[in-house]
């Protein structure tokens, strides 16, 4: 069997497809969609898999609270 050395990929993704759906599962929807190019590709991580929800929690900065005086 002849050995490949393909590409490293990091991605974050973001989409309403992960709506309502483990960790896990979102992983194999990304393994699943990417299966062809995965025979190419070295390693690939997936830093992120959130819906557009989370994602725009993720990017908002806290905020500090206050108390009221």
């Amino acid at each position: 069997i002849a050995s490949r050395c393909g590409a490293s990929f990091e991605v974050e993704i973001v989409t309403d497809q992960f709506e309502g759906k483990r960790l896990l599962e979102r992983h194999r929807l990304v393994n699943t969609a990417l299966a062809e190019e995965m025979k190419e590709i070295h390693a690939l991580s997936i830093k992120k898999a959130a819906t557009p929800e989370q994602w725009k929690q993720q990017q908002e900065p806290e905020k500090p609270t206050s108390a009221a005086a």
